[in-house]
């Protein structure tokens, strides 16, 4: 396990194995921030939308009743009228290797001794508790909390404990968007020469440190996997007839199931 990173919002701390790629990779998180902002304008608009199309008091409280909107969110998710209010959420992006001498490509399949990265991104909710305007926000609540990111790895191959990723720390700040570069350690690959796969899986433990708040923990079920894999055609399947269309894998959202990484030599 590496020494821990630590940060604040303001901040994007390279592991020293990546340095000689900073540049690269500032500009890869500088590009997945404009996406999730983008995603979050358009959650945003949504929550505007359900708000006009229902009665002003619908949103008030737990299904419709008035109520102190910052106890109704105690926990990380919470029902308002119907509507859930999700306090915060961790993602998992990648991972990254390098393609031969080139740049930094999504990439599930690792040649052993190159550099990879994984990307943990922590979206705290900007809209009001409860939706009701003059509320603070879940990620204005949070602001000053600390917080410790993980990487826990099985190996597949051995059904054992693989190498974690990490520990990444830092304090949420005033934004509502943090990212932490998690340095996937290089496996050597088994000595018969086949591939051992790996599953990732990214936890966040959220300390308060004096506002009185419940600590809260969770993990990345979501996976933002960016690398692609064409479909493929096959004739004719008996009793089904043809042609028969495998659909390819494009970029987009993987939820509730670990990164999955082959290390091969």
């Amino acid at each position: 396990m590496t020494a821990p990173t630590k940060k604040s919002s303001e901040e994007l701390m390279i592991p020293e194995e990546l340095k000689e790629k900073t540049d690269e990779i500032n500009q890869i998180v500088a590009d997945l921030k404009q996406k999730l902002e983008q995603g979050d304008t358009l959650y945003r608009s949504q929550v505007q939308q359900v708000q006009q199309s229902r009665a002003p008091s619908t949103l008030n409280g737990r299904n419709g009743h008035n109520g102190n909107a910052t106890t109704e969110a105690a926990e990380p998710t919470a029902n308002f009228g119907g509507l859930p209010y999700q306090f915060f959420d961790l993602i998992a992006v990648g991972p990254f290797q390098p393609i031969g001498a080139g740049p930094f490509r999504p990439n599930r399949i690792l040649r052993t001794g190159e550099p990879a990265f994984l990307i943990a991104a922590i979206w705290r909710n900007p809209l009001p508790l409860g939706f009701q305007a003059g509320n603070p926000s879940a990620a204005e609540v949070m602001a000053g909390q600390q917080y410790m990111v993980r990487g826990q790895t099985v190996n597949i191959n051995d059904v054992a404990n693989g190498p974690d990723l990490g520990p990444a720390t830092g304090t949420f700040g005033a934004g509502f968007l943090d990212f932490h570069v998690l340095h996937i350690p290089s496996v050597p690959a088994p000595p018969d020469g086949s591939p051992k796969l790996l599953d990732i899986t990214l936890t966040i433990d959220v300390r308060s440190v004096a506002s009185g708040l419940p600590p809260f923990a969770g993990y990345a079920s979501v996976w933002l996997q960016l690398d692609t894999e064409p479909p493929f055609v096959f004739p004719y399947i008996p009793y089904v007839g043809g042609p028969v269309v495998v659909p390819g894998l494009v970029p987009s959202f993987v939820r509730d199931i670990p990164v999955r990484v082959m290390i091969y030599s």
